[in-house]
């Protein structure tokens, strides 16, 4: 177990799935193998009287748990002026509580073989520890101290906003990928939260005042805006006992803003943008609007962008890089969110190379889909990727715990958790091309195009 808490948090600006291909027959010789969910552990939910839900996934064969906090907050919450104050108060909840001194959370937890860390993303803000199963209690006491009682100063927003500015260089002014899709979702989400990720703004950054932050903090760092998720080796009734004595004092917060579903203007025509910076390699990046999280259409549009972009059989780089050889490489990954969605495929390719010529070849391979039926080999190989991807993502009890936390907070409910790898067993190919039809059309298409400084 590592022992050592990573200094940048981890925060998902995009998330492009690692290259996994599998043999069909082990997936589901594994899938009929292994033990059902309900044999290795079972969920139960509770509420306390502040409004705190918990979850709670009991597997008593492993000696540690996973302890989540997740914030029905994220980058969707911030106003113009103030973009990034999501992620700043994430870093912030690791300086300094009542009781307890400037990452000192983390440093309890490293005491006793543990590791702490937190994430910012665009609809939800987490905190998560993973630690001995008798260091329940810890954990816990330590997330309800910080839920209630942190230390904000003037001091402290100083020299933390400096750290997250120099996060946001590293992760989007720095990175040539970071720069476009910086640049298209401004495009493709305008007038919208979603335009930005949440690593914020810089100049917003600096206007971030500790008034402003505190207001934000008490704003939704609140019992009733937060779910308490612990999946291993703890009785649900010992999570309860324990979470009623540290998180039941901490009052409600009336004034927390209701959930509202934030507008997105649907683009109506094809746009595209034209970027320069000191890099070797153009990119090319292109975006087709999808529906929201739980949308019954995105089981197909998942399995059609493993078919466009999952390992070097995709079609993508069948024809880009291995046929044409325009490209060194194409990729494609649907994200969603809980109001917006929207499937980004690229490619990357040498100076020499007719960046007209790749984007034609990039939206053509697209839109093929609505035209051609996939074969059943291609369907069966991408549904065996998803499913494997969700097996193996439940290996480990922090991807269970982040499972449940995606379905309870962002889905709605963590009953969605169990639908996880039965929900491809239905996706056809004549379903992938009504998808492609409906969601992959020019008219919501957004490219922008990174060109190398001359």
């Amino acid at each position: 177990m590592q022992t050592k808490r990573t200094p940048a948090r981890t925060m998902l600006f995009v998330v492009i799935p690692a290259l996994l291909v599998i043999v069909a027959a082990v997936v589901v010789f594994y899938v009929v193998s292994r033990p059902s969910r309900a044999v290795v552990g079972e969920i139960q939910s509770s509420q306390l009287e502040n409004g705190l839900k918990m979850v709670v996934y009991e597997d008593p064969t492993v000696p540690i748990v996973s302890v989540n906090v997740w914030y029905r907050v994220g980058s969707r919450n911030e106003e113009m002026g103030k973009r990034g104050v999501a992620h700043l108060m994430e870093h912030m909840m690791f300086k300094g509580s009542k009781n307890y001194g400037p990452e000192q959370h983390a440093q309890e937890i490293d005491q006793v073989g543990g590791i702490a860390n937190a994430f910012t993303r665009e609809d939800v803000t987490g905190y998560w520890e993973t630690l001995p199963s008798s260091q329940l209690e810890l954990a816990l006491k330590l997330e309800a101290e910080r839920m209630d009682k942190l230390d904000l100063t003037d001091p402290k927003l100083k020299s933390e906003r400096e750290v997250v500015k120099e996060e946001h260089r590293l992760a989007l002014q720095n990175q040539p990928f970071g720069h476009v899709l910086s640049k298209f979702r401004s495009i493709a989400f305008k007038d919208s939260p979603y335009a930005w990720t949440a690593a914020g703004d810089m100049s917003d950054l600096d206007s971030v005042t500790i008034d402003y932050l505190q207001n934000f903090y008490h704003t939704y760092y609140a019992p009733n805006n937060a779910v308490l998720i612990v999946a291993g080796n703890a009785k649900a009734s010992d999570v309860f006992s324990l979470a009623r004595k540290y998180f039941g004092p901490i009052p409600k917060n009336d004034k927390v803003p209701p959930i509202k579903t934030i507008p997105v203007p649907e683009p109506t025509a094809m746009q595209e943008e034209q970027l320069t910076m000191v890099v070797q390699l153009p990119i090319i990046l292109g975006g087709y609007r999808l529906p929201k999280a739980g949308d019954p259409d995105l089981p197909a549009l998942e399995v059609a962008s493993m078919i466009l972009s999952q390992g070097d059989s995709s079609r993508l780089r069948k024809k880009l890089v291995r046929a044409e050889k325009i490209a060194v490489g194409a990729f494609g990954v649907p994200l969603t969110y809980r109001d917006v969605g929207v499937f980004i495929a690229g490619a990357v390719f040498t100076a020499d190379k007719d960046p007209q010529k790749v984007k034609n070849e990039l939206i053509a391979e697209i839109e093929r889909l609505k035209t051609e039926d996939v074969s059943p080999a291609e369907l069966q190989k991408a549904k065996n990727q998803l499913t494997a991807q969700d097996i193996f993502g439940q290996d480990a009890l922090s991807g269970i715990a982040q499972s449940i936390g995606e379905a309870e907070v962002i889905l709605g409910d963590y009953h969605e958790y169990f639908k996880n790898t039965e929900k491809y067993s239905q996706v056809t190919a004549q379903k992938i091309r009504e998808v492609a039809n409906k969601y992959f059309s020019r008219e919501h298409l957004t490219l922008v195009v990174l060109n190398p400084e001359k």
